[in-house]
């Protein structure tokens, strides 16, 4: 247990350096020059302008959260690793996303450059600290992927709402985020525990993209004449519906429902 807490407690350390000193020198460095791209697409400088900052947000809040979890790890918390599950959650989400609108702008995705250290970063925690499955490992990291692709669509919807402004966008835009919420606790949660409730997450999540999702896809495919975007966060949802709503194959990748024990009142 020693050797795991102290794996924990350096990883938490690297992690929070990573988001921390990692994003506030891309931005500082990178955030005036996206802004004036040549290159960009209509609407990615909308993208650049807002999202870039709120990504920034995502990846230092994932730093701090490291910081936390580090201390809980030396204090031998039981909190320590459920919150690096969160922290790896953000931190993922932060230094993905830009690198889209980046290539988009026909910049250098720079953000990979921390990207990359914290998903070798997040399956060591999977690995040596919280020794979670192969199955429970890849099922989180299928999760994790829709949480990013549902977070993608409706970032995408509200640029074509801004510079088209066609209903469709305006019906779906929001949906996408419940979605990716839906997707982002199931991520977090799927290395801890194996419950039902997680599961009617999930079932929820994916079900919600799917009915948002699949009618953005084809509208997209029929207006560009070509494969669509929009229809990455609808197919892996898709995929994970299958799996959450087969009992049997969500027992053996997640593990046994660890159900709570009855109560019984005494007087």
């Amino acid at each position: 247990m020693k050797d795991r807490t102290k794996a924990g407690a350096i990883l938490a350390v690297i992690g929070a350096l990573l988001g921390i000193v990692g994003h506030f020198v891309i931005f500082l460095k990178w955030y005036e020059p996206a802004l004036v791209a040549e290159s960009a697409e209509p609407g990615c400088e909308i993208l650049l302008k807002y999202i870039m900052p709120l990504m920034f947000d995502f990846g230092v809040l994932g730093g701090v959260l490291y910081a936390m979890s580090g201390y809980g790890f030396v204090t031998a918390k039981k909190w320590a690793f459920p919150l690096a599950m969160v922290a790896s959650v953000l931190a993922l989400q932060g230094s993905w996303f830009v690198n889209v609108p980046f290539m988009a702008a026909d910049m250098p995705p720079v953000y990979f450059a921390i990207f990359w250290p914290y998903l070798i970063l997040y399956l060591l925690f999977m690995w040596l600290v919280g020794r979670v499955s192969w199955n429970r490992t890849l099922l989180a990291l299928l999760t994790g992927m829709t949480y990013i692709f549902c977070f993608m669509n409706g970032v995408a919807s509200t640029s074509r709402l801004i510079t088209v402004g066609a209903p469709l966008f305006v019906a779906v835009q929001r949906l996408h985020w419940l979605a990716m919420i839906g997707w982002g606790v199931v991520t977090v949660m799927i290395p801890l525990r194996s419950s039902e409730w997680i599961r009617m997450v999930g079932l929820t999540a994916g079900l919600l993209e799917l009915v948002v999702g699949i009618p953005l896809a084809i509208a997209t495919a029929i207006d560009l004449g070509r494969f669509s975007m929009f229809s990455v966060g609808p197919i892996f949802s898709l995929a994970l519906v299958v799996v959450f709503a087969w009992p049997a194959l969500w027992q053996k990748l997640a593990g046994p429902d660890e159900e709570e024990k009855p109560t019984t009142l005494t007087v």
